[in-house]
């Protein structure tokens, strides 16, 4: 039987085979090293787009916000100051009126009957009392003549003190009277709005009738409180911004004139007050209105875009550029507006930031130039 034959390769053929192979690997090393070099290179070229933003230097002012009331700077409600029936009223419901102003009259014809009567009664009395005082100087010249006895000067001088104190009484009887025939003509206290009329010629009134009220609103007050912790930023003569949903595009100007000398308990509250003007009318008592008082400016401060701002466990940081590349840097915030912050510490006016895009970038990433 004949041996089986072995597949092999010849001692003459094995170098060619090894050269083979290692011109294959040597060729595909020689392929894939210029990649990566391209890909290195393209890595270091590369850059992250995102939007920049210049740190801006500005004022800010510390503002509290809150809630008011408006109220008229004065509001009463007009009474008579005498009984009697309503004769005429002379005014016509909410239009202005001025200080003196005549409203409503009341039926005065008794009281004229009663000062026409006091006044004929002060005649006879300054007549009587002149008699009297003639009979008097008689008696006493008589008297230091000896031609009349002490008992009737003295009679004569007790008759002239009487009537003069009987011309006094009517006399002081009749300002009363005139006072209240004043009285029936009722006035305007203030110049003011004139409110609802609340009664009618022919109507019995007395002092307790409500005849009618008078508002100012030329000026007007607003009651407002703040926290507790704002006690030691408010004082009297800040100014406030005011706002009112009936007027969105309009901002309304104050002062605070008065501070509660003690706080809310059952709020933890202080109440403030404030005036200001209101020369057009558009604003009513009554309302309410948000309040920004202003306890003071931070003048020519760094600000960015909020959004630039990166929350970190210690506080913030924001991404710099400096020579085209990103740097952390780490800052503090002041005041918060909408849209913007203000930095205490960590930049200056001037610098560059990323706004936004930051979420992809890291520290030392290339920025792209536009």
């Amino acid at each position: 039987m004949k041996p089986a034959k072995t597949n092999h390769i010849g001692r003459s053929r094995l170098p060619a085979v090894i050269a083979a192979i290692t011109v294959f690997l040597i060729s595909g090393w020689g392929y894939a090293a210029p990649e990566d070099e391209k890909n290195n290179r393209e890595k270091a070229e590369s850059c992250v787009h995102v939007d920049l933003a210049k740190v801006e230097t500005r004022s800010l002012e510390e503002v509290i916000r809150a809630i008011g009331t408006i109220k008229a700077f004065q509001n009463v409600v007009v009474h008579p100051e005498t009984n009697g029936i309503v004769d005429s009223v002379h005014f016509k419901e909410g239009e202005n009126v001025g200080k003196g102003d005549l409203l409503f009259t009341i039926d005065d014809a008794k009281i004229r009957a009663e000062l026409k009567a006091r006044q004929a009664a002060l005649e006879e009395a300054e007549a009587n009392r002149e008699n009297a005082y003639l009979v008097y100087q008689r008696r006493q010249k008589l008297y230091k003549q000896d031609l009349g006895t002490q008992e009737a000067r003295d009679e004569a001088r007790t008759r002239y003190q009487a009537l003069t104190a009987q011309v006094k009484r009517i006399k002081a009887e009749i300002e009363n009277i005139q006072e209240t025939l004043d009285d029936t003509r009722i006035r305007a206290p203030f110049d003011g709005i004139a409110g609802e009329q609340l009664v009618d010629p022919g109507q019995l009134v007395s002092t307790e009738t409500a005849l009618t009220s008078i508002v100012e609103i030329d000026r007007l007050k607003l009651s407002f409180t703040v926290p507790e912790r704002y006690m030691g930023r408010v004082r009297t003569g800040q100014e406030i911004r005011v706002s009112v949903d009936a007027y969105p595009d309009k901002k309304f100007s104050g002062k605070v004139y008065f501070l509660d000398p003690q706080i809310e308990p059952s709020t933890r509250s202080l109440k403030l007050k404030a005036r200001m003007e209101n020369p057009d009318n558009l604003l009513r008592p009554g309302g309410f209105a948000t309040i920004e008082l202003i306890t003071g400016i931070n003048e020519n401060v760094p600000v960015i875009p909020e959004e630039a701002l990166i929350p970190t466990r210690k506080g913030y940081m924001v991404f710099e550029v400096r020579h085209s590349k990103a740097m952390g840097r780490d800052v503090k915030i002041g005041l918060r507006k909408p849209g913007m912050v203000e930095i205490t510490q960590g930049l200056q006016g001037g610098e560059t930031i990323v706004q936004a895009g930051h979420i992809s970038l890291d520290e030392g990433d290339r920025i792209c130039s536009e």
